[in-house]
């Protein structure tokens, strides 16, 4: 029969082997959730080339955005619906980005006949936009339409509204990957969104430094 100095000593060996055991698990877990893949949102579309003008008067071409995130919206600065919803959301996610370098919001009009550059500037100092990460865009009217329906795919009734025929247009923000490859739409109108477009754009920063690393 074991001594009581024994049944000690391999109750201490079993108690410090389980302890290492734990250690090593939590350890593991650790090492799996650094190296777990990140959530895969699926691509909607690819964004086709396009060429604007910007709230300086400024041509902006689509290749600019290459190598960034884009968050993308449609608005109108007479509109007096959800377009200050919409653009005032886009400024809280603007502020909560602003150690972010590598994401531009981008607002294009869908009234460019009354929307020319000056007036989308002083639509952006109303906002307290950021001009160096947020662009607001104008154009060609039907350049626009086919842009907004064609390449983000956002319903877009008329850019050519009055008062018997408003304009009707999307109300949804567009998140586009580096590669222009659209990788989620959000109901711009609601808070959640914000919280959402986030929770994405830090899957997709995962995801390209998870591809980056395979390299």
């Amino acid at each position: 029969m074991a001594s009581k100095t024994q049944r000690i000593l391999w109750t201490v060996l079993i108690l410090a082997l389980a302890g290492i055991g734990i250690f090593a698990l939590r350890d593991f877990l650790k090492g799996q959730e650094i190296t777990e893949p990140s959530r895969i949102l699926p691509s909607l579309g690819s964004v086709p080339p396009f060429e604007l003008v910007t709230q300086e008067g400024k041509p902006f071409s689509s290749s600019s955005l290459k190598g960034k995130y884009w968050i993308v919206d449609l608005i109108f600065t007479n509109c007096g619906g959800t377009c200050p919803i919409l653009t005032a959301n886009l400024a809280s996610i603007q502020k909560a980005l602003a150690k972010t370098s590598d994401v531009e919001l981008v607002s294009i009009s869908v009234d460019p006949n009354n929307d020319t550059p000056e007036v989308l500037a002083e639509y952006a100092k109303r906002y307290n936009a950021d001009t160096k990460t947020w662009t607001f865009l104008t154009g060609k009217v039907q350049t626009i339409y086919t842009i907004a329906k064609d390449g983000f795919k956002l319903s877009l009734d008329s850019v050519s509204g009055d008062e018997m025929n408003p304009i009707v247009h999307s109300e949804r923000f567009v998140l586009v990957d580096k590669q222009g490859n659209i990788r989620g739409f959000y109901d711009g109108t609601t808070k959640e969104a914000q919280s959402k477009i986030l929770g994405d754009l830090g899957d997709l920063m995962r995801e390209e430094k998870q591809r980056n690393e395979r390299l």
